[in-house]
């Protein structure tokens, strides 16, 4: 039998003996795979919980040695190499096992640790809170927060996804003393949680709702004085930390207090409906909406927004903060696809919603500081109350965002800092970014991949921007025009905004003009992007060695290449060219195709081609092998990648 204590200090028994690691790195692992357990936990994420975006040569190495020194102190069991998921340890036991692409921690009862145990009782509290047994509630919940022996994580040294973890744990915590202290209240026990309330408020002094559930408790035990200074207390915190006013709930309880009303000092044991709930944690104004106009002639995507909207919105009790990230090709439509999910989002973020541009920071013309310093201005933290380091305006952002419910968009992340950097600190709130690269930065998440349009999408598209044109023209001519745009959302709206702008011409006219000059399609303009500037903006951060692969394989005439064709163009590097390819295709500028029962090929996509080679020729975007990248990492970060055959998200750290 195996115990796992996370929430406090971290302690392991087995058969009643203490075998917690003591090596802070095995704390790590272990931490990690506890938090994911019965779940996969990949090399990629290990290994950057480890040694974030810098790991040793020897990383798959030295992983490979934690997981051996847990299985021995643990006496955990082993599993082959492939084995199906989810398959149970034998007997029960507990067992750490070796999967395709990332090990597994199998625990048979996964109340042996503490945090799921946590979540077990808060679930049984709710579910008494529902059925109206608000004793049984109030005793569950208290349960449930004493399985707490201090705080999450506290002596385990943390990465990005144990500090994210550790962050979703404490939010829990608080949510939870909250609803219990409400119930407590409701019940007339306010002498009882008098000094665990005090306790908490002064953990949490811009807590709102804590602040008011302790003037409520000091009000009723005849402290009226008392209950006035809590409210002095948090204002002042909140003006000097975060130049805000305290809620109209909280002012409207104030108003209350000062009056000495009587609804405040009821007696306990008096028979009444609910008791007035304590002030939630709502925002002062202005509440941002931020969110540019929705998109009227939006095709598609159906089943992709119902999985962002089942994912992010709903029921969010408990769940900690959501983040999807959105990616695929250049022109493939992930801003558009992101504003419309956040429109459809907004009546579960009633606290505001925020958007935020990064392409700018992207091509160096704005400070990712400065971004963030916008942003917080729209939360109504003017500048002349902001500090001026990005990491204190981050601390800044999470704290203003902790007690809300808001929806940010981050549109165009370049790397995993700058979507850190926005991230907000509540368990309520929500995120979407858009990412021309396949991130494996986040510690939770989804993923959501926009693949090209269909043909009848395409066509749909057209009609919707060239106002039905194709019903009026030549059928071959059109559909020529939708096959030459591959199925990009944005390569469609240019041709179709083209021809809406020259009622004058014929589909069979451009189709001819496309024909000729095949650099038109890629420059023609939809809105303020062309497919050029789109493929440029993801071709200007890659490092040289990308760089040199790509003109290799863009000189070749042979449209799809083996990965050993490939290591045959790099000779003397043949080892990096599968770290090289993989990284190539997470950007989106080479296409991985799987097909059945052989090895992957890999190919650069016909559209994404034309304009990288278009680029060589101009020389505009220095495509040439070995030439220095605009704004790119330095190559030996590639090469430690390479070295750990990890696939890490690339930090290309923003310009100034």
């Amino acid at each position: 039998m195996i115990e796992i204590g996370l929430l406090g200090s971290m302690r392991v028994c087995r058969d009643g003996d203490d075998v917690t690691p003591s090596a802070p790195k095995l704390r790590q692992v272990l931490a990690l795979l506890v938090l994911n357990a019965n779940s996969l936990v990949s090399v990629d994420q290990l290994c950057e919980e480890l040694w974030e975006d810098h790991p040793p040569f020897s990383a798959l190495t030295t992983l490979q040695t934690y997981i051996y020194q847990l299985r021995r102190r643990l006496l955990l069991a082993t599993g082959q190499h492939g084995a199906p998921f989810g398959s149970r340890p034998p007997h029960g036991f507990p067992a750490l096992l070796t999967r395709v692409g990332g090990y597994e921690l199998r625990l048979h009862d996964k109340q042996a640790v503490d945090a799921y145990r946590f979540e077990l009782l808060v679930e049984r509290g709710k579910a008494h809170q529902r059925t109206g047994a608000r004793e049984e509630a109030a005793r569950t919940l208290k349960e449930a927060l004493g399985v707490w022996r201090g705080p999450a994580l506290v002596d385990v040294s943390s990465g990005r996804r144990l500090s994210a973890w550790s962050t979703q744990l404490e939010e829990r915590r608080k949510n939870v003393q909250e609803q219990r202290f409400a119930l407590e209240l409701d019940l007339g026990r306010h002498q009882v949680v008098l000094d665990e309330l005090a306790q908490a408020f002064g953990a949490h002094p811009t807590h709102e709702a804590f602040a008011g559930q302790l003037m409520r408790a000091l009000h009723r035990c005849g402290r009226r004085p008392d209950a006035l200074e809590v409210f002095r207390t948090l204002r002042g915190h909140l003006v000097d930390e975060l130049g805000l006013e305290p809620s109209l709930q909280l002012q409207k309880l104030h108003q209350e207090v000062l009056a000495d009303r009587g609804a405040l000092t009821a007696a306990a044991g008096r028979s009444r409906t609910a008791a007035p709930a304590a002030p939630g944690p709502r925002p002062a104004a202005p509440r941002p909406a931020q969110l540019p106009h929705d998109i009227g002639d939006f095709v598609g995507r159906e089943h992709q927004l119902a999985q962002l909207e089942a994912f992010l919105g709903g029921d969010r009790a408990g769940t900690g903060m959501r983040v999807a990230e959105v990616h695929g090709p250049p022109g493939v439509g992930k801003s558009a696809f992101a504003i419309r999910a956040a429109h459809r989002l907004r009546p579960y973020f009633p606290d505001g919603q925020l958007f935020i541009d990064l392409s700018t920071v992207g091509d160096g013309s704005e400070q990712l500081t400065d971004v963030l310093s916008a942003c917080l201005g729209a939360c109504g933290i003017g500048r002349e109350k902001q500090p001026s380091g990005l990491d204190e305006l981050s601390r800044l952002f999470r704290s203003w965002t902790a007690d809300r419910r808001v929806l940010v968009v981050v549109d165009d992340v370049l790397a995993a800092s700058q979507l850190r950097a926005v991230m907000p600190g509540g368990a309520g709130c929500a995120v979407i970014a858009t990412n021309r690269y396949r991130a494996h930065s986040l510690s939770t998440g989804r993923k959501i991949v926009l693949p090209a349009l269909s043909r009848d999408e395409s066509l749909q598209l057209y009609n919707r921007v060239a106002q039905d044109r194709s019903q009026r023209e030549d059928r071959g001519a059109v559909h020529e025009l939708i096959r030459m745009c591959e199925g990009l959302p944005l390569a469609v709206r240019a041709v179709a905004g083209r021809l809406a702008a020259r009622p004058g011409w014929s589909a069979a006219r451009l189709v001819d003009r496309l024909r000729t000059n095949q650099r038109l399609l890629l420059e023609l303009p939809a809105g303020t992007q062309s497919l050029m500037s789109t493929v440029e903006s993801s071709y200007r951060h890659l490092s040289g060695e990308y760089r040199e692969l790509l003109h290799l394989l863009l000189t070749r005439s042979r449209p799809r290449w083996r990965i050993d064709e490939v290591r045959a163009l790099l000779p003397g590097r043949a080892a990096d060219a599968e770290t090289l390819l993989e990284y190539l295709v997470d950007v989106h500028l080479v296409e991985e195709v799987l097909p059945p029962g052989s090895d992957p090929v890999y190919a650069v996509p016909g559209l994404t081609r034309q304009a990288l080679l278009q680029l060589r020729h101009d020389g505009g975007g220095g495509l040439a092998p070995g030439g220095p990248a605009h704004g790119a990492a330095p190559g030996g970060a590639a090469d430690r990648h390479a070295a750990a055959r990890v696939t890490l998200l690339k930090t290309a750290a923003p310009r100034g």
